[in-house]
């Protein structure tokens, strides 16, 4: 009974959890030339409900299989789990934008030098470029069309963005703005720069893929252990929860888990 109340939870949560996803995404794609999107405080609660769901589904499933305790840890790695995913999801799009914003940034140079402004330009570059950068690019002309600033539109893209090539590449149309020059020139320097910095990415995440690796199974391999426990060995579990000494030998290991997990990570962290 208890197996199925915890599979019934987590298929609830992930279908839940699609159709949000889904829903967000058809209202929101098509605002993308529209300027602000309504009712932003609609929208940050629905987010919000759908950050709740992993960690409520897994606090119930801890709750019926292991009580207070067990939903409260459950509960706990839930919202682990979904900053963890979050996290991993902005950096996988981090390094797509970085890979692809050579290629774009080269369709801008071509457009430039064919005579093209800078505005023709970059709507030129958005047609040629893939998601994410394409989104990026679609953004920044859709600002210029309603009639902001071009300067204001690129500083916008790239405080958006939190990428340091994308501020290299704003900062070279910023001053090209402000002061002239060869622009397709600079910009072919600035495309190489990042083909150079995505070549090295590349290399040290190929590097530290065998200690990445490790440092997951680390980390996951005690939670699988105490569940492999609890399945088959559940009151010695539960008589060592039962106790103070055996809850702060748990949540001391626990600790100590997460501690040596986010060490790993600093120590593989390339700036």
């Amino acid at each position: 009974m208890n197996g199925v109340a915890v599979a019934l939870l987590g298929v609830a949560a992930l279908c839940a959890d699609r159709a949000v996803r889904t829903t967000s995404r058809r209202r929101i794609l098509p605002r993308t030339h529209r300027g602000p999107e309504p009712r932003p405080r609609a929208g940050r609660i629905r987010l919000g409900t759908r950050a709740l769901l992993l960690p409520l589904a897994v606090g119930c499933a801890g709750l019926v299989i292991a009580g207070p305790l067990g939903g409260l840890v459950g509960a706990a790695g839930g919202l682990a789990a979904r900053r963890i995913r979050r996290h991993r999801h902005r950096k996988i799009l981090a390094n797509r934008r970085d890979e692809q914003l050579a290629d774009a940034i080269g369709a801008l140079t071509a457009a430039v030098r064919s005579g093209m402004s800078v505005p023709q330009a970059m709507a030129y570059a958005m047609r040629e470029a893939g998601s994410p950068v394409r989104d990026d690019l679609t953004r920044v002309v859709a600002d210029i069309e309603v009639g902001v600033p071009l300067g204001e539109a690129i500083d916008a893209w790239a405080e958006r963005s939190q990428s340091r090539d994308v501020q290299l590449v704003a900062g070279a149309l910023d001053l090209h703005r402000r002061s002239g020059g060869d622009l397709p020139a600079v910009l072919d320097q600035v495309a190489a720069t990042i083909r150079e910095r995505v070549a090295v990415a590349r290399e040290v995440r190929a590097l530290t893929a065998q200690a990445r690796l490790s440092g997951w199974i680390l980390g996951v391999l005690p939670i699988g252990f105490f569940a492999f426990l609890w399945l088959t060995s559940r009151r010695d579990i539960e008589g060592a929860l039962g106790t103070p000494a055996g809850l702060a030998s748990v949540l001391l290991g626990l600790g100590l888990e997460v501690g040596s997990f986010f060490w790993i990570r600093a120590l593989l962290e390339v700036a």
